[in-house]
C-alpha cells in the first residue's frame, strides 16, 4: 500500500513543482517571452524542421520537446543576483527568451535566402506574431515555395584540353572484393544534372569536386574559385541553361602586378625533412644550423640539436612527396597521416616553395617535425559494480615512445582490483582479487619476414607485440591467463574513418592453480570440462570499424559499424592430423598434455546517430554474434562466450544475468549464464538537460543463446520455433554529464519482458519495482 501511494504522489509532487514555476517571472514589462516559433510551408520538400535551424530566435528548449527545464531552473532563483545560489541556478539555467522583432525580420530574410540558393528564387516568407497570452508570443512563419528553377541543359567544356579531360575522369574499376573494403568513389560522380534544381550549394560542391582531381593530378595552385558558372535564364521561364567557366590563374609579379596564365601542373623539385623544429622560435629558419644530416632515396634529412632522434630509414618511409613526381595531394594527406602516427613526435607541418625552372613548375617541400616527450607515466583509479557487488580498481600505465629510435612504443600496465562479494561465504571468504599487467611493443611501419621496402612503404600498417598475464582469485577458485599476441592495425588510405585490425597469431593459456573440490564438485560435467580445466587457445582475428564521427562536426548524422571474425584451432588441428599424433580418451588432440580449442566466431555491430536538432538526438544499434565450436571441442571457451545484461546490453538486467534463452532462474548462475550467440537491438533518445547534464530515454531488447542443447542450460539453445519470444525487452532512463573529453553515465534499467519467468509473469512491465525487475549501471562513455 505504501508504495503504491509512493508512485501517486511522487508524479503529483513533480507537477505541482513545476505549476508552481512562473515561466515569465523575469519578463518584464512591455517584453514577451517567445513561447513558440512555428512554421508552416506549403512543400514537403523543406518541411519545417529543415527551415528550423535558420531562424535567428527559437523558444526556450523543451527537453524531449514536452518540459522547458532549463527555463524553469533559471525561475527558481531569487531577485538577488549576487546571491550564491540565485547565480548557480542561474548558470545551469537558461534565461527566457524575450521577443525579438528585429530577430524576426532577419529569421524571414534567411528563410528566404536560403530557398533562394535551392532554386526557390521566387518563393515568398512572411511573418505573423501573437501576443494574445499574457507575457508570450507565438511567431508564425508562413513559407510558399512557389515554382522552382531547374537546369535545362548543362555543359562543361573547358578550354584548356588537359583541365577537361581531368574534370571528365571516370572512375576506375574495382571488383566487388575492392568495393566492399574502400569507400565509394563520390570524386568522380557529378553533383549537377539537367532536370535537376537549380541548387547553388550543389554548384559549389561541383567545383570543390573538379578542384579536387586537379589537385590530385599536379594543379598545386588550383583552388574552387578559379571556377565559375554562367547561367541563362532568358530563354525559357524558370529554366537554367548553365555553362561552367574557367578563369586563367593570377600570377602576382615581384612589382606587384597580376599576371593572367595558364594553369600548369608542378612537379616535386626535392624534400628536405627537418627534425627538432620549433614554431615558438620565429627566427627558427634562419638560426637553424643542423646537427647531422642524411640522404636517402633522393630525401634530405637534417637532424636538429637532438641528433638523430629518429633513424633515416623510419622519416623516409613516413614521406611519400618524391622528387619528380608530380603533386599530388593523396601523397601529402600520407605523408601527413604518416607523421601523425608516429607518437615520437608531437606535430608536423609541410611547406612549400614554389619556383620555375625550363618552363616547369617546381615544388621544394619541407617537412617540420617537433619532437614529443619521450616518457609518459599515468595513473587510473575506478569504482566497480557488478551486479551489486563493490569494488575498486587501479592500474599505473608507463610509456617509452621511441624505444629504439625508430618511434616503437614500449608499454607497460600493471593493474590490481578488489571487489566484495556476496553469496559465497560457504568457501571459507567473501573477497575477489585481480592482479596483472601487460607489455606491448608497437612498431609504427608493417613487419614481416622476407618483405622488401616498397612493401612495406606501401602497406601503411602498425606492428604490436604483447604479453600478458592476468591472475584472478575467488574464494572458489584461482585462475590464471598468460597471453601472447602479433598483430597489426592500419587505416585505409582512401578513408580516415576506416580501421582494420588483423592479428595473426594470438596464444591464450589458462590454468587452474586452484579449486575448491566442493565447488568443483557441484559443477554439471560440460562446464568443469570445458570451464575450469586447464586450455590452449591459438586463434587469429581481424576487425573492420568504421566510424564518422567527428568531434569538430556534432551536428551531423553519425554511423559506425564493427564486423570480426576469429578462427582459433585450425593450424594445430591441422598440423595434428599430418602427424598422426594421439588422442585423448575424449577423442581430442593434444598440446603439451591439454586440449586445445577449435571454433569460428562472427561478430557485427551498427549504430546510428541521428541529430534532431542542436540540443536532442536519437541513437539506433544492431547487434548479433554467433560462435561455432567443432573439430576438436564440443564447446566455446568461457573467456570467448557471450553475456546478456549490463551498462552496454539490456540495462534492465545486471551485467552478466540474462540468459541464455528461457533457462530457468532456478538454475541460472554466474557459470551457466553464457551463451554462443548473441542478438541485440537498441533505441536511445539523447536531450540535453542544463549546464554538463544530459538526459536519456531508452529502450533495449536482446538475449544470448548456446549453439546446442547443453545438460547443464536447459532451454538455452537457439531454436527457430521459439528464439522471437526468447527476446528481453527493458527501458529506462538515464543521467549523463558531459565534459566533452569523457561523459560519466548513469542509466536506470526496468524489465519489460522477462523471457526467464513464465505465463503472465513474463510481462514484467506490468508490476514494475526497484527490487528483481530494476538494475541500475555507471559507465563512461555512450552505450553504443
Amino acid at each position: 500500500m505504501r508504495e503504491r501511494l509512493g508512485r501517486i504522489l511522487f508524479p503529483l509532487c513533480c507537477m505541482a513543482l513545476l505549476a508552481a514555476c512562473s515561466s515569465t517571472k523575469f519578463v518584464g514589462e512591455g517584453q514577451y517571452l517567445l513561447d513558440k516559433a512555428l512554421i508552416k510551408v506549403d512543400s514537403n520538400r523543406y518541411p519545417a524542421s529543415v527551415l528550423k535551424p535558420y531562424l535567428r530566435q527559437l523558444p526556450n528548449y523543451k527537453s524531449f520537446g514536452l518540459i522547458k527545464w532549463q527555463l524553469y531552473v533559471y525561475d527558481w532563483s531569487g531577485r538577488n543576483p549576487k546571491s550564491w545560489l540565485n547565480k548557480q541556478l542561474r548558470r545551469m539555467g537558461e534565461p527566457p527568451v524575450i521577443l525579438d522583432t528585429s530577430l524576426v525580420d532577419l529569421s524571414v530574410n534567411e528563410l528566404k535566402r536560403f530557398l533562394t540558393n535551392k532554386g526557390y528564387t521566387d518563393a515568398e516568407v512572411g511573418a505573423s506574431i501573437d501576443t494574445s497570452r499574457r507575457k508570450k508570443a507565438v511567431v508564425t512563419y508562413r513559407v510558399r515555395v512557389n515554382r522552382p528553377y531547374l537546369i535545362s541543359r548543362y555543359r562543361m567544356h573547358l578550354p584548356d584540353r588537359a583541365i577537361d579531360s581531368i574534370a571528365h575522369l571516370k572512375a576506375p574499376r574495382r571488383n566487388w572484393l575492392a568495393e566492399a573494403f574502400r569507400p565509394t568513389q563520390e570524386i568522380y560522380r557529378p553533383y549537377i544534372k539537367e532536370g535537376d534544381l537549380f541548387d547553388r550549394d550543389l554548384l559549389d560542391r561541383e567545383r570543390q569536386r573538379i578542384t579536387t582531381l586537379l589537385r590530385r593530378n599536379g594543379y598545386y595552385a588550383f583552388n574552387r574559385d578559379n571556377l565559375g558558372y554562367l547561367a541563362d535564364t532568358t530563354a525559357d521561364t524558370h529554366r537554367v541553361k548553365l555553362d561552367m567557366l574557367l578563369f586563367p590563374h593570377r600570377k602576382v609579379l615581384p612589382d606587384g602586378s597580376i599576371k593572367e596564365e595558364a594553369h600548369r601542373p608542378y612537379f616535386i623539385k626535392n624534400v628536405t625533412i627537418r627534425t627538432d623544429y620549433d614554431p615558438m622560435q620565429l627566427a627558427g629558419d634562419s638560426l637553424f644550423q643542423p646537427s647531422d644530416s642524411a640522404r636517402r632515396g633522393g630525401v634530405r634529412i637534417l637532424y636538429g640539436k637532438n641528433g638523430r632522434s629518429l633513424r633515416p630509414g623510419v622519416l623516409y618511409h613516413s614521406n611519400f612527396l618524391q622528387p619528380g613526381k608530380r603533386f599530388d595531394e593523396r601523397d601529402l594527406d600520407k605523408t601527413y597521416s604518416a607523421f601523425a602516427a608516429m607518437q615520437a613526435l608531437r606535430n608536423a607541418n609541410v611547406r612549400f616553395k614554389e619556383s620555375e625552372e625550363n618552363d616547369s613548375l617546381l615544388l621544394s617541400a619541407t617537412i617540420l617535425t617537433s619532437p614529443a616527450k619521450v616518457h609518459g607515466l599515468g595513473f587510473d583509479i575506478e569504482g566497480t559494480n557488478s551486479a551489486g557487488d563493490f569494488g575498486a580498481a587501479a592500474s599505473m600505465n608507463y610509456q617509452h615512445r621511441n624505444l629504439f629510435k625508430g618511434s616503437e612504443v614500449l608499454s607497460a600496465r600493471l593493474r590490481g582490483a578488489y571487489e566484495a562479494l556476496s553469496g559465497v561465504k560457504e568457501f571459507g571468504q567473501n573477497n575477489y582479487w585481480e592482479v596483472g599487467g601487460d607489455l606491448s611493443l608497437s612498431f609504427p611501419q608493417f613487419l614481416f619476414p622476407f618483405l622488401n621496402e616498397t612493401v612495406r612503404k606501401k602497406v601503411r600498417a602498425s606492428t604490436e607485440f604483447r604479453l600478458s598475464y592476468n591472475n584472478q582469485t575467488r574464494p572458489e577458485y584461482e585462475r590464471a591467463v598468460v597471453s601472447a599476441r602479433w598483430g597489426y592495425n592500419w587505416q585505409s588510405n582512401n578513408n580516415s574513418f576506416a580501421k582494420h585490425n588483423f592479428n595473426l597469431i594470438d596464444v591464450d593459456y589458462l590454468f587452474m592453480p586452484r579449486i575448491n573440490q566442493a565447488f568443483l564438485d557441484s559443477l554439471p560435467e560440460v562446464t568443469r570440462l570445458y570451464d575450469y580445466t586447464d586450455q590452449f587457445i591459438v586463434s587469429s582475428s581481424y576487425t573492420y570499424t568504421y566510424n564518422n564521427s567527428n568531434p569538430q562536426s556534432r551536428q551531423r548524422d553519425t554511423h559506425s559499424l564493427r564486423a570480426s571474425v576469429e578462427l582459433a584451432g585450425n593450424v594445430l588441428y591441422g598440423l595434428s592430423h599430418l602427424f598422426d599424433a594421439k588422442k585423448d580418451a575424449d577423442g581430442k588432440y593434444e598440446l603439451f598434455g591439454i586440449d586445445y580449442s577449435q571454433y569460428a566466431k562472427l561478430d557485427f555491430d551498427y549504430s546510428k546517430g541521428l541529430v534532431l536538432d542542436d540540443r536532442n538526438r536519437l541513437a539506433f544499434h544492431l547487434g548479433a554474434g554467433v560462435a561455432v565450436p567443432y573439430g576438436n571441442a564440443d564447446k566455446i571457451p568461457f573467456e570467448r562466450r557471450y553475456f546478456a545484461g549490463g551498462a552496454n546490453s539490456v540495462r534492465g538486467w545486471s551485467v552478466r544475468s540474462l540468459g541464455p534463452g528461457s533457462m530457468s532462474k532456478d538454475s541460472a548462475n554466474f557459470l551457466t549464464q553464457a551463451g554462443d550467440i548473441r542478438l541485440e537491438a537498441n533505441i536511445e533518445y539523447r536531450s540535453k538537460l542544463f549546464w554538463k547534464f544530459e538526459s536519456a530515454l531508452f529502450a533495449d531488447a536482446g538475449n544470448i543463446w548456446t549453439i546446442r542443447p547443453y545438460p547443464d542450460q536447459v532451454g538455452g539453445n537457439f531454436d527457430f520455433s521459439r528464439f522471437y519470444k526468447e527476446i528481453a525487452l527493458a527501458y529506462g532512463i538515464g543521467i549523463r554529464l558531459n565534459f566533452d573529453f569523457v561523459l560519466f553515465r548513469l542509466d536506470f534499467g526496468w524489465k519489460a519482458y522477462d523471457p526467464q519467468e513464465t505465463g503472465l509473469r513474463r510481462w514484467a512491465i506490468l508490476r514494475p519495482n526497484f527490487r528483481g525487475n530494476f538494475a541500475w549501471h555507471f559507465g563512461v562513455g555512450y552505450p553504443f
